[in-house]
């Protein structure tokens, strides 16, 4: 979803080079001697690969953590890209986890999907957990990703879904954006709803995630400065805006988000501001759902899970952390994940 700037969804949701997704110096994020740069967080693209479907299109994923582990189908923020979830790769080595994150419609090396509905993705995802042979799997879905995790809870088999987390994530329109900042209380869902492609694109291009003339290194050079957004966030927040490894992840899945351009993105976000096409109360009532939610959270409010709660008659785990957008998501990260498992 949109954040104070666009450069912290990809942070959060806490997203693939200048030219093509393939360029191995610039996926990498390399340093002007053409060396990669050290980072505790994988900035390859060993771990990707594309499914044809079977109307034609490419879907594009990657693979995280154990890859025998527990699969856990992870649906990225807006914006974003399968880059987010290598910030579960070691975590997955560790406690038996294999985190299979998407490309939505557009979107790094998934092709773009014309007229889709949220609904249309959990199809797609059924092609890929039998063509990697999962015998069952969770969902996870984080921010601009809540809407996907519900669509998958809304209709992924109940005997290949096992359970569903959403962290921070957004629920439907029509909950509204109450204890939101001023920004994405307008910007969700009145102003990416109802504003014109030519604007949208207008406003990608001038967040600095979107900005594809800076270089890699002057990007994190304008997050890191003093009085940057990033440098103003919630006090919960700034270990993470601090952390220049957390930042050099953020480049590079900025850099596949935008790989095709900004069309497909801007659709993502206009897509879920409108009907879901299915009612969160009609999911079934004997899956797991998890929701995260962080008390000091005005990106997305906590409204959202205290309404996604609320819809699903009481039966979700709703657990409420004294943490803001970005904090919920990462200081939480191994107990999202190991509660996740468990529920399977």
């Amino acid at each position: 979803m949109p954040l104070l700037s666009n450069l912290k969804a990809y942070l959060f949701g806490i997203y693939a080079s200048f030219t093509t997704s393939n360029n191995p110096v610039n996926s990498t994020l390399a340093t002007p001697t053409g060396e990669p740069p050290k980072c505790r967080f994988r900035l390859d693209n060993d771990s990707s690969d594309t499914l044809t479907l079977p109307d034609g299109r490419k879907l594009g994923y990657a693979q995280y953590g154990s890859p025998t582990g527990r699969a856990i189908l992870y649906q990225h923020g807006w914006p974003g890209s399968r880059i987010e979830a290598a910030a579960y790769d070691d975590l997955g080595l560790q406690i038996g986890a294999r985190i299979i994150a998407v490309d939505r419609p557009g979107v790094g090396w998934s092709s773009p999907h014309a007229n889709r509905a949220l609904l249309d993705l959990p199809k797609d995802l059924e092609h890929l957990a039998a063509h990697l042979e999962l015998e069952n799997y969770s969902v996870l879905g984080v921010s601009g990703g809540g809407p996907y995790a519900l669509a998958c809870a809304a209709a992924l088999p109940p005997e290949k879904l096992k359970s569903v987390s959403i962290v921070c994530g957004m629920g439907p329109p029509d909950i509204g954006m109450r204890g939101a900042d001023w920004a994405h209380w307008v910007g969700w869902p009145w102003g990416i709803r109802y504003a014109p492609y030519w604007l949208g694109r207008w406003w990608l291009r001038r967040q600095p995630g979107g900005r594809l003339d800076l270089t890699d290194e002057r990007y994190l050079e304008l997050m890191l400065q003093p009085g940057s957004d990033l440098q103003k966030s919630h006090q919960r927040d700034l270990d993470i805006m601090t952390d220049t490894d957390f930042l050099r992840l953020s480049v590079r899945s900025a850099r596949e988000t935008y790989a095709q351009g900004y069309d497909a993105v801007w659709a993502d976000g206009k897509l879920m501001c409108r009907d879901f096409g299915f009612r969160v109360r009609d999911i079934r009532a004997d899956l797991p759902v998890q929701l995260w939610y962080g008390k000091y959270d005005t990106f997305v409010p906590l409204v959202h899970g205290e309404q996604i709660a609320v819809r699903l008659g009481g039966r979700a785990r709703f657990r409420v952390k004294d943490e803001a957008h970005a904090g919920i998501q990462v200081h939480w990260q191994k107990e999202i994940v190991e509660a996740l498992i468990s529920s399977m």
